[in-house]
């Protein structure tokens, strides 16, 4: 559960959990907790977030692009249920101290009793994130080689897969077995919306840059129907469109953007019934897109 931690060293800090277990969402408690909105989360991606807090990648300070965002998410009258980042937690392959920092950066989200619930993309490294953020980090995946989630909310169920295929190599794949799983687990949780969470993007080119089992993946999710949304970073780019009433939603970087017209920022979603409503919550306040809107209608 999302709990305030006391004054730790740099050891007891790396051992300590940041977030995953979806018993945060049920069970969390805090002073703050009453003032959580059950249905609001806040989306992130590709915070790539550096051991050396100073670090600056095409102009930007992520450490100071986090710390932006997690204020941003804090100063609403209604925190969020959780908070769920797509992956690329790390600036470039994962080592302990990114996601010592990580954690650090996280830890006012934490205290103000608003769990985080993290991806794994093509620059993090499985055994050091769950090296890092500790036994019950590791412990809290549904399958023992890779980090995947079910996360349960009042109005929908979260599924935070892991498309890490090899540390900085672009191209990533849930492999056969993640597959599986996630089809049985889409079934046994069929009386509610479903919300899948990934770092890869789909992509069927022969040269992947993006998910290689793309196809399978829309095998399993465009028959089930309760399925309503494939949320994803990757490309660092704000983008919604959609396959057969399945929303496919591009969530902008949190850390640098490859073009200047780009946006970088966060997400805020407000879950309804029948939809949800996504807000561009952009770094830069006069970019022309932010606060944009979008209104997403679950398929039936």
């Amino acid at each position: 559960m999302p709990i305030t931690l006391p004054p730790l060293s740099r050891r007891r800090f790396l051992a300590s959990v940041v977030a995953g277990s979806a018993t945060w969402l049920a069970h969390g408690s805090s002073a703050h907790a009453s003032a959580r909105d059950a249905n609001r989360f806040a989306l992130l991606s590709d915070t790539h977030i550096a051991g050396d807090r100073a670090k600056v990648a095409r102009g930007v300070n992520m450490h100071d692009n986090l710390q932006k965002v997690v204020g941003e998410i804090l100063a609403a009258q209604s925190a969020p249920a959780g908070a769920l980042i797509a992956g690329d937690l790390a600036f470039n392959n994962g080592t302990l101290e990114d996601y010592a920092v990580l954690v650090e950066r996280l830890q006012p989200l934490r205290q103000q009793g608003v769990p985080v619930h993290l991806a794994l993309g093509n620059h993090d490294h499985r055994e050091r994130f769950w090296e890092a953020l500790g036994e019950e980090e590791r412990k809290a995946s549904e399958l023992p080689q890779k980090h995947v989630l079910v996360v349960s909310a009042p109005l929908v169920n979260w599924f935070v897969l892991d498309s890490l295929d090899r540390t900085d190599k672009v191209a990533g794949e849930l492999g056969e077995q993640q597959l599986k799983w996630l089809a049985e687990a889409l079934d046994r949780a069929a009386d509610k919306p479903a919300l899948v969470m990934l770092h890869h993007y789909p992509d069927k080119s022969s040269v992947s840059t993006g998910l290689v089992d793309t196809e399978r993946l829309l095998e399993v999710l465009l028959p089930r129907r309760h399925v309503k949304a494939w949320i994803y970073g990757h490309s660092h780019v704000w983008k919604v469109d959609q396959r057969e009433g399945l929303h496919l939603v591009n969530l902008p970087a949190a850390a640098y953007v490859f073009a200047a017209s780009i946006p970088n920022g966060w997400v805020d979603a407000q879950v309804a019934a029948d939809g949800m409503t996504l807000e561009l919550r952009c770094l830069d306040p006069q970019h022309a897109q932010h606060a944009q809107r979008m209104e997403l209608k679950w398929r039936t």
